[in-house]
């Protein structure tokens, strides 16, 4: 099946660690993994506890496996390039989201 790179450029992302990441939205296949982890997240700040930053770090995770998969299983490296508003950016764009 041909892909047409052009069709869809992606979202560029600064993350907390400086680095631009040009994020594209989930296949269905990434979307079944993500939607599990993201069903259980809480993000109301002052309400989140460890459980869901560490979903909110598998997310990410899945987000950004075709992107970069050695970082995508460090969760460790994921916490230290991970803020709420990349993290915000980041599912909009996993998701298809307008970035405007």
């Amino acid at each position: 099946m041909a892909q047409n790179k052009d069709l869809h450029k992606g979202t560029d992302i600064v993350f907390a660690d400086g680095v631009s990441r040009t994020i594209k939205p989930l296949t269905i296949r990434q979307l079944r993994k993500f939607m599990k982890v993201a069903s259980q997240l809480n993000t109301n700040e002052g309400e989140m506890n460890d459980e869901d930053i560490d979903r909110m770090v598998e997310a990410a995770g899945i987000a950004l496996a075709k992107i970069d998969p050695e970082l995508a299983e460090d969760a460790e490296a994921l916490e230290d390039i991970l803020d709420l508003r990349c993290f915000g950016e980041l599912m909009n764009a996993a998701m298809g989201g307008d970035p405007s």
